[in-house]
This record gives structure tokens, sequence and C-alpha cells, in this order.
């Protein structure tokens, strides 16, 4: 379908791939102005996200006031409260976007769910949370 770097935004007829890479996904489907941000497993440290902000910062230049958020955290482990703190900052960020509608899928560990329910509480996001990818789109995508 298309292939892209951490670092270039490419894009479809459908969507436009901000970023991806081994630690988290950007999708921005501008049809439905949703962005579908998919963090993946275990990060040990800040060093392997050093775009991690950067790429957030596009994918708020992508969106329109009044967007829908994605958040895909069921791969998500664990992480370090330094990851934590970052990741505070970044839905922080995405607030401050124009948000109107956010949706979690939880992760499967159980830690990680406590982890991310008191991230979720810090950063002031409020989103539902669902258990699969699937029930979250369509909550979405309700009006």
């Amino acid at each position: 379908m298309y292939s892209t770097d951490d670092k270039n935004t490419v894009q479809d007829n459908s969507h436009t791939l901000i970023a991806e890479n081994q630690c988290y996904t950007l999708l921005y489907i501008p049809h439905k102005n949703s962005l579908h941000f998919i963090i993946k497993g275990y990060w040990k440290n800040l060093a392997l996200v050093p775009d991690y902000l950067p790429d957030l910062k596009k994918a708020k230049a992508a969106v329109k006031p009044g967007f829908k958020l994605l958040l895909d955290l069921s791969t998500l482990i664990t992480h370090p409260q330094a990851i934590m703190s970052l990741h505070i900052e970044a839905f922080e960020l995405l607030q401050g976007a124009g948000l109107s509608k956010s949706a979690f899928v939880c992760p499967t560990d159980r830690i990680a769910r406590l982890q991310v329910e008191e991230t979720l509480s810090q950063s002031h996001l409020l989103s539902k949370r669902f258990d699969t990818y699937e029930e979250a789109v369509a909550w979405l995508d309700q009006e």
C-alpha cells in the first residue's frame, strides 16, 4: 500500500501516516478528522523515542479542531515513570489541538492497565475505555 520511515508523512486515499516505528504509530484519517495513536510494547527509556513529541506536533498540525482520538494501548507493557511523564505531556499536547472525543483500547497487562488509567487521569484526558479496537472505532464513529 505504502512505505515510510519514521520521519516522513505518507498519504494514500483514505489516511495519512504521520509516523511509524517500533514504539508507536500515528495515523490521521482526514474524512473522519480522527487520529489513531497506537503505542506498542515496552519502552525502556526516552532514547528509544527521540521523535515522539515532534511526531505528535506533526499530528497536531494535521488534525482540525473537533478531532477524535483513538489510543490503542492493547500491546502496551508497563513503562518506566519517565516514559509515563512523557505520555502525560503528549496527551496534554493533543488535548490542546481541539480534541472533541477520545477512546482508548485497554492494555491486556493488568499492571499496565492501572498505569494507563493513572496517566490518563493525571493528563486530564477524558477518554472512554474499550477492550477492543473495533469497539473503540465504532463508538468514535457515532455522532
